[in-house]
C-alpha cells in the first residue's frame, strides 16, 4: 500500500492550524481521508474513479487528496481549512461542533461501520456471549471495533476480566494467531477480512451489536466553504456518487482505474487477473457494509437519523461529547438531491461496458 509522504501529511496538519479564510467560488479543492495509507477502500470511488473517468473535470473541479492519521484529525483539518472536505467519523463532527466549529456531514458514506468479530469457520463460537473466558485479538480496545466489542460484552454482563484482550496490529500475524488457536476470535474490519479471505482462509463473521447501532463513516465539509461554494460541494458530491455507482456495478473496472491513478499500490507478485479479482473482493467487502440495507431506488448517501442519535447518546454517556450541541446540526441532507442528480442508468451502462 502507498503511504502519503511525510511532507504532504505534515503540510496538511500544519494547514489545520491556520485561521479561518474566505473562499471565492473555489473550484480547487483538497479532500482529506481519515487514514494515512492509500489502499483499496473509499479512495477508489471518492477520488481515483471520478478523476480517471473525467467526472471531476465535467464539474470543473481540480481535486487533490491527502491523508490524516484518524477521523478526529481529519475533522480538525477540515474545520481549520487544511482541506475543504473529507471523510471522518460522526462523533468527530459532533466533537468539532461542540468546540465551536461548523463542520457538517453531507453524505452518509457507510451505513454500517463494517467492523465485526471473526472466528475460524470450524469454531464452536456462534455468538458474542460465547466469548466469555476466551482470548480475543484486536488492533485496539480503546477505539473502533475493539471498543464496540467491549461495550457489547458489557451489555451482556461480560466484564473485561472475564475474557482475555490481546492487542495486535492488523495483518497476517493476527490471522496466523487466529488460525493457530492462540486467539479464539479476532476483531477485524471489512477490507481486512477481504484480504484474509483472498489467502484462502475460511472465516465466519459475528456481528458486534453495539457498533451496528452507530452511524458509520461520513463525508463532511467545512461549513464556511459550503456556504460560499455550494455549487462546488454539489459538483464534487455528484462526481463522487457517480463513481460510487460505477464502482458498485463493476468493481474490477474500478480497480483498474484505481491502479491507473496509483500504480505503485498494484501487487507486483500476482498476475493481472488474480490481482484484480482479489482487489475487487476486498472492495466488495467494503461496499457490502457501506451499502448495507440501502433501500432500492432511494438516494445514495442518505443518513440514518436513529444511528446518529445513538452515536450522540453513546459518546455523551462515555464523556467524549458534552451534549451541548444537537445531532440535527451535525449533518445535512442539503446536497443529497444534487449528489444524485444524474442519469443512473447511463452510469450503470458505462460501468458494465467498461473494458478493463
Amino acid at each position: 500500500m502507498r503511504r502519503f509522504t511525510g511532507s504532504a501529511l505534515a503540510v496538511g496538519l500544519a494547514l489545520c492550524a491556520l485561521p479561518g479564510a474566505a473562499w471565492a467560488q473555489s473550484k480547487d479543492i483538497t479532500f482529506v481521508q481519515m487514514h494515512p495509507v492509500i489502499g483499496v477502500g473509499e479512495e477508489v470511488f471518492l477520488y481515483a474513479v471520478p478523476k480517471r473517468l473525467g467526472f471531476f473535470k465535467a464539474e470543473g473541479l481540480e481535486v487533490k487528496i491527502q491523508g490524516a492519521p484518524s477521523g478526529t484529525v481529519a475533522a480538525q483539518v477540515i474545520q481549520n481549512n487544511g482541506a475543504q472536505l473529507g471523510t471522518t467519523a460522526p462523533e468527530s463532527v459532533m466533537q468539532m461542533r461542540e468546540q465551536g466549529g461548523d463542520i457538517v456531514a453531507f453524505f452518509g458514506l457507510k451505513r454500517n461501520a463494517g467492523t465485526f468479530v471473526v472466528v475460524m469457520d470450524d469454531s464452536p463460537i456462534q455468538k458474542l456471549e460465547e466469548l466469555k473466558g476466551k482470548t480475543v485479538g484486536a488492533n485496539s480496545f480503546g477505539s473502533g471495533g475493539g471498543f464496540s466489542l467491549k461495550q457489547s460484552l458489557n451489555e451482556l454482563n461480560i466484564t473485561p476480566d472475564q475474557y482475555t484482550q490481546v492487542t495486535i496490529p492488523p495483518g497476517p500475524a493476527a490471522f496466523t494467531a487466529l488460525q493457530t488457536r492462540k486467539f479464539d476470535a479476532l476483531v477485524v474490519w471489512d477490507s481486512m477480512l477481504g484480504v484474509a479471505e483472498n489467502t484462502g482462509l475460511k472465516l465466519r463473521k459475528i456481528n458486534i451489536s453495539f457498533q451496528d447501532r452507530l452511524a458509520g463513516m461520513t463525508v463532511a465539509v467545512n461549513g464556511a466553504f459550503a456556504r460560499a461554494n455550494p455549487a462546488t460541494v454539489a459538483g464534487y458530491c455528484r462526481a463522487m456518487t457517480k463513481a460510487l455507482l460505477f464502482t458498485k456495478t463493476n468493481p474490477e473496472a474500478a480497480i483498474s482505474l484505481f491502479w491507473q491513478e496509483f500504480p505503485n499500490v498494484k501487487p507486483a507478485n500476482l498476475d493481472e487477473a488474480t490481482a484484480r479479482k482479489n482487489a475487487a473482493h476486498v472492495l466488495g467487502r467494503f461496499l457490502e457494509m457501506a451499502l448495507q440495507g440501502q433501500p432500492d431506488n432511494s438516494p445514495l448517501g442518505e443518513f440514518i437519523p436513529t444511528a446518529w442519535q445513538n452515536t450522540f447518546a453513546t459518546f455523551k454517556g462515555l464523556g467524549s461529547l458534552k451534549g451541548s450541541g444537537t445531532v440535527a446540526e451535525a449533518y445535512s441532507s442539503q446536497f443529497l438531491p444534487a449528489c444524485n442528480d444524474f442519469d443512473k442508468a447511463e452510469i450503470i451502462k458505462q460501468a458494465a461496458a467498461y473494458s478493463k
